[in-house]
């Protein structure tokens, strides 16, 4: 089994975070954070989970974090996944320009934030998803984060924070 949470747009909400690995933290043994206030878990998490992995990349405000990329990709249980915040892609206005850069890459799974807005896309076996933000929701009512489970074929649900509450989100 390997399950991974996948966070974006903390900007400062370590407070929805640790919620979210507390919830799942016997489930999971990686941790992905999209970007924007990646300083959450370089001067938090990762000494408050020293038993987690935990993979980021850097946003369009993440200006003290210099020396962490805006994308990277790595492999999960054989899968190369890329990871970006997905501003430098203009996701704002649609994700083609990402979907184009994974077929360029032959890489079949993206990983993007920026927008604040949960999605999943399938297109072609390349999947897209975005986690929303576990901090500021844009268009959406509760602060969301993803669950991705590698074990034998991919699958992914998207959760909601409701005050203490943590939710499966359609």
């Amino acid at each position: 089994m390997c399950k991974v949470l996948v966070f974006s747009d903390s900007h400062g909400n370590i407070q929805n975070m640790t919620k979210a690995i507390k919830n799942f933290k016997d489930q999971v043994d990686t941790i992905i954070h999209l970007g924007d206030y990646v300083e959450d878990i370089e001067n938090k998490l990762i000494n408050l989970y020293k038993d987690k992995c935990f993979l980021y990349v850097a946003g369009n405000n993440d200006f003290m974090s210099t020396n962490v990329p805006e994308e990277k990709i790595v492999n999960i249980k054989n899968y190369k996944i890329f990871l970006t915040h997905g501003h430098q892609y203009n996701v704002y206005f649609g994700i083609d320009r990402l979907y184009y850069k994974l077929n360029e890459l032959n890489i079949k799974i993206g990983l993007y934030g920026h927008t604040h807005k949960p999605l999943a896309c399938l297109e072609n076996d390349i999947l897209i998803l975005n986690p929303g933000s576990i901090s500021s929701p844009r268009g959406f009512t509760v602060c969301t984060f993803l669950l991705i489970d590698f074990s034998d074929e991919i699958t992914y649900k998207f959760y909601g924070i409701f005050d203490d509450t943590i939710k499966e989100i359609q």
